[in-house]
């Protein structure tokens, strides 16, 4: 009896972004490399890929890259198990040209996530979803929350409900983890496209991807505030993203 061969699946980690609005956390190193607690924010997310069993990782870099492959060609030379590639796909290249990079060395799934959102995502299961539903991606949505008070009012302008930072249950936002088939790079060219405003709209348009829900922890790490939150959580013990620490 033949022994059936665990399928590969890389992980692409888009890491060119210049992080202006981290600024000046991001002023000498990229912004992947921004910390919470004593590891890069781009580490994070890749023990949760490790924690899950995928760990053929390629980072794609670009502004500042050499500190990201210098980090990680010095802290994970020795370490088995797991293999980090940086690839420099430019310092100006769009998000959509850095994955039409690396098109012909993917394999026939990937992983792509970026580089400053955390989440306890249940990997295995998103994959699980992705093939179920047989579309050329999957993209991980999140409730959409406001820090803003939402006030609602009847035609004569009197107020008749208040909802201080809801979640708005009926909207969601790209949380950032996708899945994707080797065939999207075969459904239109899109080297010069941009990633989120193109790519991600005519796929949905021609419903091409599938959403996958996700209920537990999510952040984004966009401003020196949230960076500041996400650190304390790391500190107090309350880094729900971290199920990788919790084993």
């Amino acid at each position: 009896m033949k022994r059936r061969m665990k399928e590969e699946y890389d992980v692409i980690i888009l890491c060119g972004g210049k992080g202006t609005r981290l600024y000046p956390l991001t002023a000498d190193i990229p912004k992947p490399m921004v910390k919470i607690g004593d590891l890069p924010v781009i580490e994070h997310i890749i023990k949760l890929y490790e924690f899950y069993g995928y760990r053929n990782i390629k980072l794609l870099t670009g502004y500042k890259g050499e500190g990201i492959q210098n980090y990680f060609e010095d802290k994970y030379k020795d370490r088995r198990g797991i293999n980090i590639q940086c690839i420099d796909t430019g310092e100006n290249s769009d998000t959509a040209e850095r994955i039409w990079q690396i098109r012909n060395t993917v394999t026939n799934t990937f992983f792509l996530s970026y580089s400053d959102v955390l989440a306890d995502l249940n990997l295995a299961s998103m994959l699980k979803f992705h093939k179920k539903h047989k579309k050329a991606g999957t993209m991980a949505v999140y409730p959409l929350t406001t820090s803003y008070g939402i006030v609602r009012f009847d035609e004569d302008k009197i107020a008749y409900e208040y909802l201080e930072k809801p979640i708005i249950k009926s909207l969601f936002i790209n949380a950032g983890f996708f899945i994707f088939n080797s065939t999207l790079f075969d459904l239109w060219e899109w080297s010069s496209t941009d990633f989120s405003k193109g790519m991600l709209v005519k796929l949905c348009r021609e419903r091409l991807i599938a959403c996958y829900e996700h209920k537990g922890f999510w952040s984004g790490m966009d401003t020196v505030r949230e960076n500041e939150i996400l650190n304390e959580m790391w500190r107090t013990g309350k880094a729900k993203w971290a199920v990788w620490k919790k084993q």
